[in-house]
């Protein structure tokens, strides 16, 4: 867990020891590996987190020197690189906060944009009175704030920052319906006053207001990268993807990672494997967890799992069925932050944190992210669309009759359907021309042409003429950083959750190559098949599909019918999000095993269990504001008065 918070007084006033109460809450008394709090004139910036790597031994937040303060929630994977620029001696010895800082005081605030790894920063300056908010293009580290009339609040704990603020409860009627299609635009937070630092971003905050952002990484200024012999291509990605996994080994405890049985993390766990061996580590320093489902034959992983078990020599922790305790969860939900999928699974990462505190790990490894990047769609329209943008009109012919049959479309659909808008959208790149997976037929039709006009959040990305296969690709790569950028992980306190195929370098990488290299004679993900032939399990690598959870939707929706019985008062159709007679529809189809589209289904049921979780907190406030202060927050000042005293008797780093 670590924990970025503070506050800034637009009146200019000083912090009180009321306002370090306030601002970490419960937080306060929870122990944890590094804990600070600095005061700079109208700005309180505090720190709550574990240490993670050896170097973190010495680790300091907030950090102050000169009239920069820092706090940091992160890992620098450039260091190394960083270090020669500041000509440091020993790097490997030193936090990565120390080296973030003196590359700021020595190159100025445009350093951000070099910065590689997961990551988000809060920098005051009180020479300028300003405040610079920084996330990675990834956006695994969020960070989120409420900005009243007095004052300005931030936090990367979204339900924490809630409950410290007081802010007004109105749902963001655009996030939620983006929610429940797909994964929702990064500048956007279910409640209208929350707001987040969006992924790949830096924030400047000044004279109370935001006075201006700055894109930080640029996917369309990738240079094209071509070889001769697929062989080239092949080392150059084993390459990257090896380094993505290393530099996430940096861990003072036993790495944990998930293993699907699918490509993605069989590949990151097998990886990891080889680097600890080169090392001359063992290989017990990396564990692995996986879900299995014992009553549900469709989604059944465990012909995988063994493959990857078996070529390791090591066991995997099985998380069963019934650890994952599957449900609904629409039973007087408590409010825990954003609206969450997760939620239908609640002891999934219950157990997997039991795991990991046994071995005394924090880190957990994902393959979230591969399907984006290495192209796990069976759709060949960018191949078709590239061949017409050359006007090789018999390639293009070849490629749309082997793919239609692929996809399951006459060869007109396929052409007209997928194929020509992604051709027309290159030559015009600011007509809305992408069209999405199926909507829903349960979202209402008012907010169904909003959905349909979804574009990429790159800056450059409405106006940027390229081949359309690269346009489809930093689309994709658009979608990847919504998605890990979502905050899904950050109310699980004790996992450090990091993402491999997120890896700035492997997705440069994967960018600037050919299309055909990933998508090949009807073949997805070619280029990893081919660069990995010799570590993944000749099973592993000639799978074709994943199972799917439908069976486990039906068994719940059946389990708990009863709090589904009364669809029409759901809270998503009351709102006018969703259309009952359709959605009851589905549900009903759904308990008789008849799954169209799974996924918007679980969003559906999430986002309920959520606006429910969120009328309860309305609730609980209203009830908490009738009472006198609660003994937490009387507590939490005793405790801090006397920190705070110190920070007003020597200023600087606490």
């Amino acid at each position: 867990m670590k924990l970025q918070t503070g506050l800034l007084h637009l009146d200019g006033r000083p912090p009180s020891a009321d306002d370090l109460a306030e601002i970490l809450g419960e937080f306060a008394q929870r122990p944890v590996d590094i804990a600070g709090c600095s005061i700079d004139g109208p700005a309180l910036l505090a720190y709550r987190g574990d240490k993670i790597t050896f170097e973190e031994d010495s680790e300091v937040q907030p950090l102050r020197k000169g009239p920069l303060t820092l706090t940091w929630d992160g890992r620098l994977d450039n260091r190394e690189e960083l270090g020669r620029r500041l000509r440091l001696t020993a790097v490997e010895n030193i936090p990565d906060p120390e080296i973030v800082l003196n590359a700021y005081e020595a190159f100025g605030e445009s350093v951000v944009a070099d910065l590689v790894g997961e990551f988000v920063l809060v920098l005051w300056c009180s020479r300028t009175k300003s405040l610079q908010f920084a996330r990675s293009a990834c956006g695994a580290r969020p960070l989120y704030y409420v900005l009243t009339k007095n004052r300005l609040i931030w936090s990367s704990n979204f339900a924490h920052l809630v409950r410290v603020s007081g802010v007004d409860l109105t749902v963001n009627d655009d996030y939620a319906v983006q929610y429940l299609a797909c994964q929702p635009s990064a500048k956007d937070s279910p409640l209208v006053n929350v707001h987040p630092i969006p992924p790949n971003r830096s924030l400047h905050f000044q004279d109370g207001r935001v006075k201006h952002t700055r894109e930080l990484w640029d996917p369309t200024q990738i240079s094209p990268l071509r070889y001769r012999t697929d062989k080239e291509y092949e080392e150059h990605f084993r390459t990257e993807i090896t380094q993505a996994v290393r530099v996430r080994l940096r861990a003072k405890n036993p790495i944990f990672s998930e293993l699907s049985g699918g490509l993605d993390s069989s590949s990151i766990v097998l990886i990891a494997d080889q680097i600890l061996r080169e090392r001359g580590e063992s290989a017990s320093n990396l564990r692995t967890v996986s879900c299995v489902y014992e009553e549900s034959r469709s989604c059944d992983e465990r012909p995988f799992i063994r493959a990857v078990e078996e070529k390791r020599g090591i066991e995997t922790l099985l998380i069963h069925e019934c650890d994952q305790r599957i449900t609904l969860g629409l039973d007087n939900p408590p409010f825990t932050g954003l609206p969450n999928g997760l939620h239908c699974f609640p002891g999934r990462y219950e157990t997997v944190t039991a795991f990991m505190r046994q071995h005394k790990s924090r880190v957990l490894l994902t393959g979230r992210g591969g399907d984006h990047l290495c192209w796990s769609e069976p759709d060949g329209a960018p191949i078709v669309a590239d061949d017409l943008m050359k006007a090789d009109v018999f390639s293009a012919h070849r490629e749309c009759r082997d793919w239609s049959r692929m996809a399951s479309l006459t060869y007109y659909e396929f052409l007209a359907k997928r194929a020509l808008p992604l051709f027309l959208n290159s030559l015009w790149p600011t007509a809305s021309l992408y069209k999405p997976p199926e909507l829903p037929a349960w979202i209402h039709p008012r907010h169904k042409a909003a959905l349909l006009s979804h574009v990429s959040e790159f800056e450059s990305y409405p106006s940027w003429r390229s081949a359309p296969s690269r346009r489809a690709q930093v689309f994709f790569v658009d979608h990847m950083f919504r998605y890990l950028g979502s905050g899904f992980f950050q109310e699980y306190n004790d996992l450090y959750v990091s993402h491999p195929y997120s890896h700035r370098p492997l997705v440069e990488f994967c960018l600037g190559i050919p299309v055909s290299q990933f998508l090949r004679n009807g073949h997805t993900r070619s280029l990893m098949r081919r660069a990995l032939r010799d570590l993944l399990p000749q099973k592993t690598r000639k799978r074709v599909s994943k199972g799917l959870l439908d069976e486990t939707i039906s068994r719940a929706l059946r389990n708990e019918q009863a709090s589904t019985s009364d669809t029409m008062n759901w809270q998503v159709c009351e709102r006018g999000f969703l259309t009952y007679p359709h959605l009851a529809e589905s549900l009903n189809q759904a308990r008789l095993g008849i799954l169209k589209l799974s996924g918007p289904l679980f969003r559906v049921v999430s986002l309920e269990r959520w606006l429910r979780s969120l009328s309860r907190a309305q609730a609980v406030r209203k009830h908490t504001q009738a009472q006198s202060a609660s003994s937490v927050a009387v507590y939490s000042r005793s405790c801090l008065s006397e920190a705070f005293r110190g920070l007003h008797q020597a200023p600087g780093t606490r």
